[in-house]
């Protein structure tokens, strides 16, 4: 089921009806706003003329994601941080085959902004000429980090949030949760139906919350313990760490301090696919 963004939809319906599809789309907005549902949903249209996201066990024919679990299916010990060049032979492999049974091979790059440079550079040139019967959309919640050239080339979709009431509704109709479950979550999603789903089924995701809690509790004499402990496991991923940080930095009360804090945070997790920065430093530099 599809949470909003019903008249971006029908945006691309219209567009697809009239033949003005375009060969590659932009969507961007906060993180977990539905970005990825609404385009697995539009690839399903494009395939069987069903709006609807695909079920879990549902194939697509014509569709490929590239995302960071992708990424490790091709390479096991890949960082999760980034998506490189691999990557972009996949999807000229995928773009230049004929469709199957849709009128279009749609291609979705999930966290667009973690494309490393040679791979958005190596991505420019498919943006320039890309195959007729091609999809290309890339979902991003940190547009200023893909190239101002790939960007300028490709219509951009602002993917907002959505209104309480219908998370809400969605929580308790389609997910099961009770009312008063529901409301609470859908509170504390900040408009965000990914989150609001993460927050009533995602164990992990819930432990990461709980350990940015711990983090921002912690007194200043027993922070560099704390983080040296936090990224000792061998599975902690900076990027995964700072989102569930930035996500409890938005349920606090708001001051000009937190504000200056919320925004370092912020540049942090921009920077966090860089494979020079220093976790623990990093970390520690944040909370001084």
């Amino acid at each position: 089921m599809i949470i909003g963004h019903k008249s971006t939809f029908e945006d691309l319906k219209g567009l697809q009806k009239t033949g003005r599809l375009g060969h590659g789309y932009i969507f961007f907005g906060p993180s977990m706003t539905g970005k990825r549902t609404l385009a697995l949903a539009f690839a399903k249209f494009l395939e069987k003329s069903e709006f609807d996201a695909p079920g879990e066990n549902e194939v697509l024919q014509d569709l490929k994601v590239i995302d960071v679990a992708f990424m490790k299916s091709l390479d096991p010990e890949a960082s999760g941080e980034t998506i490189g060049i691999n990557a972009v032979r996949e999807i000229k492999n995928f773009l230049w085959q004929r469709p199957n049974v849709s009128s279009r091979r749609t291609l979705i790059i999930d966290n667009a902004d973690i494309l490393t440079t040679e791979a958005q550079n190596a991505l420019l040139k498919i943006t320039e000429e890309p195959p007729g019967s091609s999809l290309l959309l890339l979902l991003t919640s940190d547009i200023d980090a893909i190239l101002p050239t790939i960007v300028s080339r490709l219509p951009k979709m602002y993917i907002g949030t959505v209104a309480e009431k219908k998370i809400a509704a969605w929580l308790t109709e389609e997910q099961g949760i009770t009312k008063t479950n529901a409301a609470a979550a859908a509170k504390r999603a900040l408009g965000k139906p990914g989150l609001a789903w993460r927050l009533a089924h995602d164990e992990a995701f819930r432990a990461d919350l709980d350990l940015a809690e711990a983090f921002l509790k912690t007194p200043a004499t027993a922070r560099k313990e704390f983080i040296k402990k936090l990224i000792e496991p061998d599975d902690f991923r900076m990027r995964r760490f700072l989102d569930a940080l930035v996500t409890v930095l938005a349920w606090q009360e708001p001051s000009a301090a937190k504000a200056a804090f919320w925004h370092k945070t912020l540049r942090l997790y921009e920077n966090a696919s860089d494979f020079t920065l220093n976790p623990r430093l990093q970390l520690e530099a944040l909370m001084r």
